[in-house]
């Protein structure tokens, strides 16, 4: 296939594109800056802002990946960063399936990015599935705007399938690469009681479900994207430190100071649920 991808630059895409190359794929990349083509994968500049793109980026395209959106975690949530991360992931998709209309073309697949964020912060043991409703808390009034985006694409998409991705390790990027590094310390990474759960996804398994939806026309609708682990905080921390040979150091960081560094944040860092991963189970 020949396949789009807008955020394909980042933590995720850098493994992505390349494993699709490999698997017989030739990928465009949307980029705000230049870049230089390589076989089988070139690059396209785009602006959402501006709404300028490349007319050329559609020709042949299959396949739509998205990507795009701004770290919800990484900084303090005021109106302007909140306005920020709800449009980072709203507009892009806008723009691009005006671009798409306005290009004539049809594609066979959009695959969009979502979040377990969708469910809500709160601990329990309930398993979540792609059936549950949607949480009140932000990241949650995100996911489903991001996803209400994702199926306007019903008009010029055969299919459209959004994941609901958990946290995603690998050592190059994500959470990974926050943690590490105290880890190595013999520092407890793991948050107030540590008890949340911790939905996770591995890179390498995540890069393998993109290539299976794609080669697999049957696969339609909203699904869970997490790891067969369901783990909490305090296990992923020992496994984190058991794989630097360290013992832990230092307790947990406490809940009040979680509150205090992060504010509205703490809610999303010391609360997790547990969900269930109907799609990794069909991509084996």
């Amino acid at each position: 296939m020949k396949i789009l991808i807008a955020g394909g630059t980042g933590f995720i895409g850098k493994t992505l594109v390349p494993f699709l190359v490999k698997n017989g794929h030739e990928v465009n990349v949307l980029t705000r800056r230049s870049m230089v083509d390589e076989e089988n994968i070139h690059y396209f500049r785009w602006d959402v802002d501006k709404e300028l793109i490349e007319p050329r980026a559609f020709d042949g395209v299959n396949a739509l990946i998205n990507m795009t959106g701004a770290n919800i975690g990484e900084k303090r949530w005021t109106v302007d960063r909140k306005n920020e991360i709800l449009n980072s992931r709203v507009k892009p998709l806008d723009f691009l399936l005006k671009a798409i209309i306005e290009s004539g073309n049809r594609i066979d697949v959009l695959i969009s990015s979502s979040a377990v964020g969708y469910y809500g912060a709160v601990t329990t043991n309930h398993i979540f599935t792609e059936e549950d409703n949607n949480g009140t808390d932000f990241p949650a009034y995100v996911c489903r705007l991001w996803e209400d985006e994702a199926l306007k694409f019903r008009d010029v998409a055969d299919r459209v399938v959004i994941l609901r991705k958990g946290l995603v390790v690998g050592k190059d990027g994500g959470v990974y690469q926050k943690l590490a590094p105290l880890a190595k310390l013999g520092l407890s990474v793991a948050l107030g009681s540590g008890k949340q759960h911790f939905p996770l996804v591995y890179i390498t398994d995540l890069i393998r479900v993109y290539n299976y939806i794609l080669e697999h026309n049957e696969i339609d609708g909203v699904f869970n994207i997490v790891a067969n682990q369901n783990i909490t905080m305090n296990e992923f921390s020992q496994k984190l430190l058991d794989s630097f040979g360290k013992r832990k150091l230092t307790p947990n960081i406490p809940a009040f100071i979680i509150k205090m560094l992060f504010m509205e944040r703490a809610e999303m860092r010391s609360e997790e649920r547990r969900v269930g991963k109907e799609c990794l189970r069909l991509c084996r």
